[in-house]
């Protein structure tokens, strides 16, 4: 069981290695350490190279300099290996801890758990067997890691969800200080709009600093078609894979589009059960995202229209898509993780969140606006009575009644 050893230094070392805990965090780090004492699996999922595993890898450093007994923490990466659980934890307990697993706090950290058959039945055994034993498990899958855990690990389980660098991370990443910009943004508007041209491409830790040549191949190659040639093809067994990836194409350069099933079946050649299926594959890889139609009821929303996006805008990049205000406007989606969209007739808003209360979203991302271009908001706000209405625009700020007009530059500081 050597690639169990090699996997866990700190057990010799007494500290993990520098080189795998950067100082900078993400900020689902300190949310997590709030749940350190609770009973519940703690689950991490999101797209590939977000950094789930460093995530991991930070939490364990944060438990060896609070006092816990490195020994007493145990990673291993279902990415690494296809050994059991029950081998996994026998070796751990006979060669490692030299004492029962019933004996001490334990800290387990499966990596990549998706892979393991199974994985959620495995671990509901040893999660009610051993109360003791505190366990954190990742995956970039979120049907498998998520769907398939609902019932078996019901009321055991909560999720987290790693998205790409959001944009004051990135800024945080390349040395700028968050908390002196928003002293007076204003100030900084010119070195913000720079580095948020940089951080469409780069929304991933490892390529902050990437040229343009090298963070499209990192994104086509370690992305796009790990998740479809790999991810998505051994977890459900898909057979046409390059039309798996032809879907994604056509998302990322047509974004906000409004998919008719029978239609774009039709189109490449496909039933619409295998389109439907893919859609869902893609979805749950964190590859895409669907909007529904707000009707005021999530009944009436889901029988609607889906409008599909890419899940961050660098995915549209990666294809040669570089339409501002698409560009924005999927940014935005990503920013505001809105679950609806509104349309009526010829009427439309570009995003609704449902939250405490309804909040509309228009991305008008130009320098000027005419009274016509906003009659479909005027229509909404008299038909939803939302709470508030944000126009982002390129470089318009003012408030009229429900109505404030946002630059997205400003809008992504929060």
């Amino acid at each position: 069981m050597k690639v169990i050893e090699m996997l866990n230094p700190w057990w010799k070392e007494g500290e993990v290695r520098k080189e795998l805990v950067p100082e900078f965090k993400r900020n689902l780090f300190s949310e997590i350490l709030k749940y350190l004492k609770v009973r519940q699996i703690i689950a991490v999922v999101g797209l590939r190279r977000t950094g789930k595993t460093t995530l991991m890898y930070q939490v364990i450093d944060y438990l060896i300099k609070r006092g816990i007994n490195p020994l007493n923490i145990l990673y291993f990466s279902f990415d690494e290996s296809s050994i059991s659980l029950e081998e996994l934890f026998d070796f751990y307990e006979k060669e490692i801890l030299l004492k029962s697993l019933q004996k001490e706090k334990i800290f387990v950290f499966l990596d990549e758990i998706q892979k393991l058959k199974d994985w959620q039945n495995k671990l509901k055994i040893y999660y009610d067997a051993f109360p003791n034993m505190k366990f954190f498990v990742s995956g970039s899958a979120s049907l498998n890691v998520m769907l398939k855990a609902k019932e078996s690990l019901a009321g055991r389980i909560f999720y987290f969800y790693l998205t790409p660098l959001l944009f004051e991370e990135f800024l945080e990443l390349k040395g700028k200080d968050i908390k002196k910009i928003r002293e007076n943004v204003r100030l900084w508007k010119r070195e913000v709009e720079i580095e948020l041209n940089n951080y469409l491409l780069r929304p991933f830790p490892e390529i902050i600093n990437a040229n343009e040549t090298l963070a499209k191949r990192y994104l086509k190659e370690g992305i796009i078609d790990m998740i479809v040639l790999k991810d998505i093809t051994q977890l459900f067994n898909v057979r046409e894979p390059e039309i798996v990836g032809k879907i994604v194409e056509i998302i990322a350069n047509m974004p906000g589009i409004m998919i008719n099933l029978n239609e774009v079946a039709n189109e490449l050649a496909i039933t619409r059960q295998a389109l439907s299926n893919y859609l869902f594959y893609l979805e749950n890889g964190f590859l895409i995202k669907s909007l529904r139609n707000f009707k005021g009821s999530r009944r009436a929303s889901s029988r609607k229209l889906k409008r599909y996006y890419p899940s961050h805008p660098c995915f549209s990049l990666v294809y040669g898509f570089e339409e501002k205000g698409k560009i924005a406007e999927n940014l935005v989606l990503f920013e505001s993780q809105a679950k609806y969209y509104w349309r009526e007739g010829n009427k439309e808003v570009d995003f609704v969140v449902n939250g405490k209360d309804v909040v509309g979203i228009e991305v008008k991302y130009r320098k000027k606006i005419g009274k016509n271009e906003i009659r479909n908001i005027s229509y909404f706000e008299k038909k939803f009575k939302p709470k508030k209405i944000l126009i982002i625009t390129e470089d318009i700020e003012k408030k009229e009644n429900k109505i404030e007009y946002v630059p997205l530059w400003k809008y992504i500081l929060k």
